[in-house]
């Protein structure tokens, strides 16, 4: 019995030497197991930090492009409704240099300087015209200036019509002719230049 039980003690020293042996290597290779874990969720966390800024840069850059498409928009906008603006005053300048005029066209005694003047309002009539239509945008109308557009043309030709035939019924002596331009003229609506 004494020598199963030294046998016995023999073999449990030598499985605890043999065990705190093989025991060194896994627990080394444990706490480089438990570093690199560590290391992979550090790695792990900026990723996703990097993502969520990538995320915020991106729609950041999105915002941008439609403040962009947005500030476009409004530089055309801006760019439509001056020239219509400065189109109707050069038309309110026109018609009172008509207004300055008129008792004396009619008179319709054909004097020079008064038809000089009617050709200048007719050329200034036309040229507001000209002037509007390369001062507008014309790529990217929205409606509302596609409508203003019209409008403005509409009212050059009205305009223009009732001034050469005033003009030229002036020049003419022609009395009927020079009331039908002033008739024209007194009923056309310039009420439309800010719609």
């Amino acid at each position: 019995m004494k020598k199963k039980i030294v046998a016995i003690l023999s073999a449990s020293c030598l499985l605890v030497g043999c065990g705190s042996q093989n025991l060194g290597p896994l627990e080394e290779k444990t706490t480089q197991l438990r570093d690199e874990n560590h290391k992979l969720k550090s790695n792990i966390q900026e990723l996703k930090q990097t993502i969520d800024k990538e995320k915020t840069n991106v729609a950041s850059l999105k915002k941008d492009k439609e403040n962009i498409k947005q500030a476009k928009s409004n530089k055309t906008k801006v760019t439509n409704l001056k020239a219509s603006s400065k189109y109707y005053q050069n038309i309110a300048k026109a018609i009172d240099q008509y207004n300055d005029i008129e008792s004396d066209v009619s008179k319709n005694k054909n004097d020079k300087k008064v038809l000089s003047k009617l050709t200048d309002i007719t050329n200034k009539i036309d040229s507001a015209h000209t002037t509007y239509e390369n001062d507008i945008d014309k790529d990217k109308m929205s409606d509302e200036d596609k409508s203003k557009k019209k409008n403005i043309t509409k009212l050059n030709k009205d305009l223009s019509s009732a001034m050469n035939d005033i003009r030229d019924g002036y020049s003419e002596k022609d009395k009927k002719k020079l009331k039908k331009g002033q008739k024209t003229l007194s009923t056309i609506s310039i009420d439309n230049k800010q719609s």
